[in-house]
């Protein structure tokens, strides 16, 4: 087994491959059935082999289920995770080695020291695993976060980022997979909480801050929306217009201990086109998939734009508790100052 984490590196090298084929699914995931959740994959692994996939995309922390774990006491959370060696991943690298199709899936990962991590692994054929740890992990105090970006090439060439739930959110996070070449970033989600009426939050914030906000009467109603997915297609599309890259969506969702089947999964190309989305699985699930042409990074106008960058205009970016006062233009002082004439011509005129 082979083990992959990738730093930050200035080249940006471009795919070989043109076509790549990518499906999403909103795994329904229960809390507590590994074994169950690992072998729904594998079925879905082998229904996606007879459609010439190359890469199945599943949601965050599918392995472990989903609900909130912030109230789980220490032997419960322990009993949620996993090594990367452990029976679950190796149920999955086998199933990708049978059919031949990568798989993307979440769990709570259990570190060499111990120390817990909320974690994508990407199981590639060959026995290749590339492991992502949640960069903002906060949905339990013994849940470490990550502290590098993760991006990879496939054997076909084409290059991948991962990026959990909200790490998606803060757009310096995408920014820096773009900069790292990725032509598709894996955005895993897992959606749970709940408002008055049972539908589900529709901003984009942690499950536990969710759980934690007023519900009924003292509820914000802007919070409220029947269409859980809605602000994260609208997102996740600008972002990918940004960047200049695809993002395939899988977002698993359970509300107040009950699976549903309102899961999210969608793909979007460079452009900012939604190429395939559902919002509402059957029971059984489903599964979408599109055919990525990755020339269409390097002719996206967010790609164009990154070689516009000035680097040397964002070095606040990096500080922590900036003042909005940090951004505000300087006075220039007029010691030392030069004088400057300009005159506009126009015909036989000059406007000074």
């Amino acid at each position: 087994m082979k083990l992959f984490s990738f730093h930050w590196t200035a080249q940006m090298p471009s795919s070989s491959a043109s076509s790549f084929r990518v499906a999403s699914v909103p795994l329904v995931s229960r809390r507590g059935e590994a074994a169950q959740n690992v072998a729904r994959i594998a079925d879905w692994l082998a229904l996606a082999a007879r459609r010439d996939t190359d890469l199945v995309v599943f949601p965050e922390a599918c392995i472990a289920g989903y609900a909130s774990m912030m109230k789980l006491g220490r032997a419960e959370l322990n009993a949620l995770a996993e090594t990367l060696d452990g029976a679950s991943i190796r149920a999955v690298a086998d199933a990708v080695e049978r059919t031949g199709v990568s798989a993307g899936v979440g769990m709570i990962e259990r570190a060499a020291d111990g120390q817990l991590f909320n974690s994508y692994v990407v199981c590639l054929p060959g026995g290749v695993r590339h492991c992502h740890r949640k960069l903002h992990a906060f949905e339990h105090p013994r849940i470490g976060s990550g502290d590098r970006f993760t991006v990879f090439d496939t054997p076909t060439g084409v290059r991948i980022g991962v990026l959990i739930g909200a790490d998606n959110y803060l757009v310096e996070n995408m920014r820096m997979t773009a900069l790292m070449g990725a032509d598709v970033l894996i955005a895993p989600h897992r959606t749970y909480g709940m408002d008055s009426d049972g539908s589900e939050w529709a901003q984009p914030v942690s499950i536990e801050e969710a759980l934690r906000r007023p519900t009924g009467e003292n509820a914000p109603r802007s919070q409220a929306d029947p269409d859980a997915g809605k602000w994260l297609r609208r997102w996740l599309a600008a972002r990918a217009v940004d960047n200049g890259m695809f993002i395939v969506v899988s977002d698993g969702a359970e509300i107040a201990g009950q699976p549903r089947t309102t899961g999210t999964a969608m793909i979007v190309d460079p452009f900012g086109r939604t190429l395939e989305e559902t919002s509402s699985c059957m029971a059984t699930g489903c599964l979408i998939s599109a055919d990525l042409d990755a020339r269409l990074t390097r002719t996206s106008p967010g790609r164009q734009w990154l070689n516009a960058r000035r680097p040397d205009l964002y070095g606040m970016l990096s500080r922590s508790a900036l003042s909005p006062r940090d951004f505000e233009a300087r006075s220039v002082s007029g010691k030392g100052a030069v004088a400057l004439a300009f005159a506009q011509v126009r015909r036989n005129r000059a406007i000074g």
